[in-house]
């Protein structure tokens, strides 16, 4: 018994020194969890652990434990897997917007408005930024992300391969795009890079056709059923697809190329361009051959010119879980409003290369890039812009039959089967 006593002596004397500090204040560890796309390989990852080692130097009690993996399938299971156990991370990265208000309404994500109060933070944004996550209109008054980028998508070219195939200007025009992936094959240079293995890739050209072919409205018909999948205007956008593959514009095989694997082949020179985000321009930007590169908009249908200023852009953003308590609740908040503000957002700028949702950054053309500003050129010359196709869809199975369609019809299945099998989904539940 008395060895029992000791014991619990010396576990109370531990408990109180873990637990409180030489004023009695609580010192127990507080941990943060969090979950983005940005992992391993990204550019972006140190930038993200100089914000972690910051906001713990600032609260020593905060451990804040990074989940991150930056493969789609693999987050999107570890999501997934968060909403059906009620197990998600204090904050998450999710690019949809639409998809989220099923979760406002049962009160899984936090409304973040109140963070508002805060002007010299708030105030620095361009205005309407936190629209896109205004949900009242769906019937869940609130707010529900941080802003962590609008990420607009172009295509990056190399103009010494362009030059090589004797094409003189950027192609405007689907037409004009045919014909240069014709004279790039002639050149024996590849046309286009496509990691196929990576379904977002597919995906992210799918969005951009279905914009210029039947505009954005077409995707918000979608998601609220005012439009099916199998109409003709959008089996038609599967099928440029395929005919883009039949034409040779990606390498052979390409459907088991992977996203890294597509940009270290686009990087070296071993092929003419790709179709990526304004989170590519800071690689590009890297290369001690970066003025070897451009941009040009993705190409509209002569057919379609009242959507040729219809661009993809990608509103992303941070949700945060409801149902903590106020102090872990108030810690994440600010170590979102640490990431958000200025002093990260116009490192994140003049270090990564990328675009700030922050107007306030006090940024000179020397923080830019030719890339980096035909990036910013989407939002100029655009008249609607329009994100993932599958975020405006209530339904997250949507988003990702349609990404599986894609790759399916491009292993062989038609146009018209890849179509039906996104309605399917929709019709079956």
């Amino acid at each position: 018994m008395k060895r029992i006593g000791a014991l619990l002596l010396v576990f109370s004397l531990l408990s109180a020194f873990v637990f409180a500090n030489g004023d009695g204040e609580s010192t127990q560890t507080i941990t943060l969890r969090m979950l983005t796309r940005t992992a391993g390989a990204d550019p972006a990852v140190p930038l993200w652990e100089d914000a972690i080692a910051e906001f713990q130097a600032l609260h020593p009690e905060v451990i804040i434990q990074d989940d991150s993996v930056n493969q789609e399938a693999a987050y999107s299971n570890i999501i997934k897997t968060g909403f059906a156990t009620g197990n998600l991370p204090n904050f998450f990265y999710d690019g949809g917007t639409v998809g989220m208000v099923k979760y406002a309404k049962e009160g899984v994500i936090q409304d973040i408005s109140p963070a508002f109060d805060d002007a010299e933070w708030y105030n620095g944004f361009a205005e309407g930024t936190f629209d896109n996550w205004k949900f009242d209109s769906f019937g869940a008054p609130g707010y529900y992300a941080f802003p962590h980028a609008m990420s607009p998508e172009a295509i990056v070219y190399n103009k010494k391969l362009f030059a090589q195939a004797g094409i003189e200007k950027t192609p405007e025009t689907w037409n004009e795009l045919l014909v240069a992936i014709d004279q790039l094959n002639a050149a024996g240079i590849v046309p286009w890079e496509m990691g196929g293995a990576a379904l977002w890739r597919t995906g992210h050209l799918h969005n951009y056709i279905m914009y210029k072919w039947c505009g954005v409205q077409k995707a918000i018909d979608l998601g609220t059923r005012q439009a099916k999948w199998t109409d003709s205007d959008v089996v038609e956008t599967f099928q440029f697809i395929k005919d883009l593959k039949a034409r040779g514009a990606f390498r052979e095989n390409f459907e088991g190329l992977d996203y890294d694997m597509e940009k270290s082949l686009f990087l070296a020179g071993e092929s003419a361009m790709v179709l990526n985000g304004v989170w590519f321009a800071g690689e590009v930007s890297a290369l001690e051959n970066s003025e070897d590169f451009g941009t040009f908009h993705f190409p509209y249908f002569e057919e379609k010119p009242e959507f040729k200023g219809h661009m993809v852009c990608y509103p992303e953003g941070y949700y945060v879980k409801a149902g903590m308590d106020e102090e872990e609740l108030a810690l994440t908040i600010e170590f979102l409003k640490l990431w958000t503000s200025k002093k990260i957002q116009a490192r994140k700028v003049k270090e990564l290369k990328m675009l700030s949702p922050r107007v306030d950054l006090g940024l000179t053309s020397e923080d830019l890039n030719e890339v980096l500003v035909g990036y910013s050129a989407v939002f100029s010359d655009s008249t609607m812009l329009g994100s993932d196709i599958a975020s405006y869809d209530p339904l997250s199975e949507v988003g990702d039959q349609a990404r599986n369609s894609v790759i399916g019809m491009l292993l062989g299945q038609s146009a018209e089967e890849a179509a039906a099998s996104v309605q399917a989904v929709i019709d079956n539940n």
